[in-house]
């Protein structure tokens, strides 16, 4: 086999690779359908088609947690207050955005001050026996939002890298005492202020943006461009030096 023949065979298997890896990786370009972030518990689902990418402000989404014990209607009675209802496993549970620099644990919020009261969500999602819960359409906004929510409520940005995101599932109302009682965070995510219209244009899976779902491909071609050239240029002197 002659090293003609084993670069070009190189090459071919490279740009293969490469494109291959972008595919596996979900970094291709263009809509799909919809997506999930989930931490295991809780789950965000996108509604209809979306493109890889940050959520775009004013974009709804589902919202759903499998049974746990957390905001289980026992965990619920063993930290209710005696003669109040705070804590009490009745009524409704609360949704509300929150920050979460970096994306860490560690730096999920613990006060009030760490979710933007406007965008809480109490409607009709009632508490479970088994902790379980599905709010079907939750809308996610670029933070601090003032055209669209007022004032903010929330110490901090809620947009794109290290400005992550998150949902906070609380039994009480995170504005008063729902940070002393059992309460549930989502996975992280990101989303970008779109037209800046918060109609939730452009819709995004809420993952961050990758460059590289262009570039990989387009350096895998790279890599075939440059031996085909550097082969032509070389049949080019063989064939005057005949």
């Amino acid at each position: 086999m002659s090293i003609r023949h084993v670069l070009r065979t190189v090459a071919v298997s490279s740009a293969a690779t490469l494109c291959g890896a972008a595919l596996a990786l979900g970094l291709g370009v263009g809509a799909a359908s919809a997506n999930s972030l989930s931490n295991g518990t809780t789950t965000l689902a996108t509604i209809g088609t979306v493109t890889s990418g940050p959520y775009t402000s004013g974009q709804s989404i589902e919202i759903t947690g499998t049974a746990n014990s957390t905001l289980s209607n026992a965990n619920l009675v063993a930290n209710s207050v005696p003669g109040q209802a705070t804590g009490n496993p009745t009524g409704a549970f609360y949704f509300e955005e929150c920050t979460d620099p970096g994306g860490l644990v560690a730096n999920l919020p613990t006060t009030s001050s760490g979710c933007e009261a406007a965008t809480d969500d109490f409607t009709s999602v009632q508490k479970t026996s088994d902790g379980s819960f599905d709010d079907p359409s939750f809308t996610v906004y670029d933070l601090p939002d003032p055209g669209t929510l007022g004032n903010a409520t929330m110490v901090g940005k809620c947009d794109v890298a290290p400005n992550s995101c998150v949902i906070g599932i609380f039994a009480e109302n995170p504005g008063t005492t729902g940070f002393s009682y059992p309460h549930l965070f989502s996975a992280p995510f990101q989303i970008t202020v779109g037209d800046g219209q918060d109609l939730g244009d452009s819709p995004g899976d809420g993952t961050p943006e990758v460059p590289l779902a262009i570039g990989l491909p387009l350096a895998a071609l790279g890599v075939v461009g440059g031996f085909t050239i550097r082969n032509r240029r070389r049949n080019r002197r063989e064939h005057v030096a005949a």
